[in-house]
């Protein structure tokens, strides 16, 4: 709606999960390293967290655009709920596995033999779980037993879990102590820091043609860091909104006091962002 008007080629500030837009803040890359160090060389366990917004599946994403060729990814996304059995369908299912199957033990043997041949074929198998704390305990540790699927001399399947802070918390508990000791490694992806947000901004919208000086004028960093306390995905919506209002209204480069509007009309309270805006829009 606004890229005409913007001078943009494209929308900067999409929910999509585009790696194009992936800015390498410092925990961001440390991130991307874990999970393209943990993959190409076959660590076993990797844990990726961090809050709703945080940015795990376009990291993920990246790492997976990264990741040699000879590497089978299975992708299990839709974990809300999922019984034991129903997780082994999606797994099965991701990695082209064909039934009758009607235990347990029937899927294990067939994804077993899969990754036997696939390794005998010079292939990884990469299994990535993705919004892992919606999984019962019941569902991790069959995950975790999946990890003992091996040959004398290593590992047939990596396995990637991301999920939100509950994850972890799911994992330091007693009962989970056999699974967090199969972690080979693990990060936590931070808020973006105050300094962060104009580079960040700057990124997206150079990604998309633009230039970020006649997108926003100076003194809109402290307001999007006050509504999105370091959320990327709040920073884009916000950023969204103000676009839209200032592409209606006519408006280039858009003003701190837009900004700050469009964030209490978002919900946050005066007191979080100050009460700068001298002009109504």
């Amino acid at each position: 709606m606004y890229e005409a008007f913007f001078d943009l080629e494209r929308l900067p500030f999409s929910l999509s999960p585009d790696p194009r837009f992936l800015w390498p803040s410092e925990t961001h890359l440390e991130g991307l390293s874990i999970l393209e160090y943990g993959i190409r060389y076959r660590k076993g366990f990797l844990l990726l967290t961090g809050d709703v917004g945080a940015g795990k599946t376009t990291l993920l994403r990246t790492a997976l655009e990264r990741i040699p060729q000879d590497m089978d990814v299975a992708l299990v996304m839709n974990t809300a709920g999922l019984e034991p059995l129903d997780l082994f369908k999606l797994i099965a299912a991701e990695f082209g596995l064909t039934g009758p199957f009607h235990t347990k033990a029937d899927y294990i043997i067939a994804l077993n033999r899969c990754l036997i041949e696939k390794l005998e074929a010079g292939l990884s198998a990469v299994l990535i779980i993705d919004e892992a704390q919606n999984l019962e305990y019941r569902a991790l540790e069959e995950v975790r037993l999946l990890s003992n699927l091996e040959t004398d001399d290593e590992k047939l399947l990596q396995i990637v879990l991301t999920g939100q802070p509950e994850l972890r918390r799911t994992l330091r508990s007693p009962a989970a102590r056999p699974l967090r000791q199969r972690l080979a490694l693990e990060h936590h992806i931070q808020p973006l820091r105050p300094a962060e947000i104009a580079p960040y901004l700057e990124h997206r919208i150079r990604t998309a043609g633009g230039r970020c000086d006649q997108v926003f004028a100076p003194g809109v960093e402290p307001i999007f860091f006050e509504f999105s306390k370091g959320c990327p995905r709040l920073v884009n919506q916000l950023a969204d909104r103000a676009l839209v209002s200032a592409c209606v209204q006519g408006v280039r480069p858009v003003p701190p006091a837009l900004v700050e509007q469009k964030a209490k009309e978002m919900g946050a309270r005066p007191e979080m962002i100050g009460d700068s805006a001298g002009t109504e829009f």
